[in-house]
């Protein structure tokens, strides 16, 4: 069973990045599991205090589009492998993620999602799980990229209405291909019932991909990935992407999903207002190189990158905080930038604006302090620390 709320802790002489404003000798203050100050003065008598001169204290980070990491795999439902990944992704500077769940026969789908809503309970130590996010199943098998084909099928209502009722109103992502036959019912339908509706694992047109942002789809999943590519007489659904500007896209920053200069070129499209930082990250990210089995196939994972045997990216190696380090060394923008786009626009794309991805006054105190360097030295989920990077080894001079 969870504790109860941790005593008021003042975190004090730190650079706050709230992110959209810096505070260079800032204190936070947070008490029962909320921020009750962010701000230029001293910390109230009484409260105790954590001196972090020298580094930064920001909001956590939220990634919307993970599939597990740390060795612990989030697409079987098993609560066990939750906890030991919002355990391992605590220490990456997470503090909230959607269970985003890959295609499979429908039967299997209902109790992955049944199975993995029931264990959202047992997670007390580490990341929160906030949601579910459904990549399919319908996606169009011409642009599966790392899912499997077979299991992809078209529009279905009633099968979307079955997801709903197993997710108990927390599904709150879904990927859709709109040009396929009955997207239109099953995209109404989502909408209908709250859900978040992303365009991904697509070959529309870019015609096909402005009708189904005029109709409510607000987000892309992994632009650029598994998507009818652009072509200056074909834009394709990416064109669509870049040119519409009340649309949020995702980026996987790692380097290899998408070339540094098209991750700039989106940038500048999209502001850092509208590019959201995923991790995409598979139950290999973060455990080095080296041959695995993943979901009965062989994975080889070398230089930080995980492809088949066929050569195609199984996904991403790589977690988020490396994400936000690669976006602020590689892309136009300062520090608080990367860190937005991990925080506040993610959430922001939720509807969890109101309470999370901030360093301000009545927000969850869901923060991660990093170095300079954008290294997670210790992340508050609920304002209890779930983590702190040990101090360097000893070396005895020679």
């Amino acid at each position: 069973m969870p504790d109860g709320p941790p005593a008021p802790l003042a975190l004090v002489h730190a650079r706050v990045i709230t992110p959209e404003a810096e505070i260079a000798d800032g204190t936070v203050v947070i008490a029962e599991g909320h921020i009750v100050q962010a701000d230029e003065r001293p910390p109230p008598e009484g409260v105790e205090t954590r001196d972090l001169r020298g580094l930064i204290v920001a909001p956590g980070f939220v990634d919307l589009h993970v599939h597990g990491g740390g060795g612990f795999s989030l697409v079987d439902g098993d609560a066990a492998q939750l906890r030991g990944y919002a355990h391992w992704a605590a220490g990456r500077g997470v503090t909230g993620f959607l269970v985003t769940l890959v295609p499979d026969t429908r039967q299997r789908m209902l109790d992955v999602i049944a199975s993995t809503v029931a264990g959202f309970d047992s997670v007390f130590d580490g990341a929160r799980p906030l949601g579910i996010n459904l990549e399919g199943p319908f996606l169009n098998p011409l642009r599966c990229g790392a899912l499997k084909s077979d299991v992809l099928r078209p529009a279905d209502v009633d099968e979307l209405r079955e997801y709903l009722l197993a997710a108990r109103g927390l599904l709150r992502l879904m990927t859709i291909a709109p040009e396929l036959p009955g997207a239109d019912s099953l995209l109404a339908e989502a909408l209908d019932a709250g859900i978040v509706v992303a365009l991904g694992h697509s070959d529309a047109t870019y015609e096909e991909a402005r009708r189904a942002f005029s109709h409510g789809v607000g987000h892309v999943t992994h632009c650029f990935n598994a998507m009818r590519p652009f072509h200056h007489r074909d834009p394709g659904c990416v064109g669509a992407a870049l040119s519409s500007a009340d649309v949020t896209c995702e980026l996987i920053a790692d380097g290899v999903h998408v070339h540094p200069a098209a991750m700039e070129m989106l940038l500048r499209l999209k502001g850092v207002e509208k590019t959201v930082l995923v991790s995409d990250g598979i139950a290999l990210a973060g455990v080095g190189d080296g041959t695995f089995e993943l979901q009965a196939e062989r994975v080889e994972v070398e230089g930080g990158v995980a492809r088949r045997e066929d050569g195609t990216l199984a996904g991403s190696a790589a977690p988020l905080d490396a994400m936000v380090r690669n976006a602020a060394a590689w892309l136009p923008v300062r520090a608080a930038g990367a860190i937005r786009m991990a925080t506040l626009n993610p959430a922001s794309v939720i509807g969890l604006a109101d309470r999370k991805g901030k360093v301000v006054p009545g927000y969850d105190a869901d923060l991660v302090v990093l170095t300079p360097e954008l290294q997670v030295e210790m992340p508050f989920v609920g304002g209890k620390l779930v983590y702190e990077r040990p101090p360097p080894a000893f070396r005895r001079s020679t």
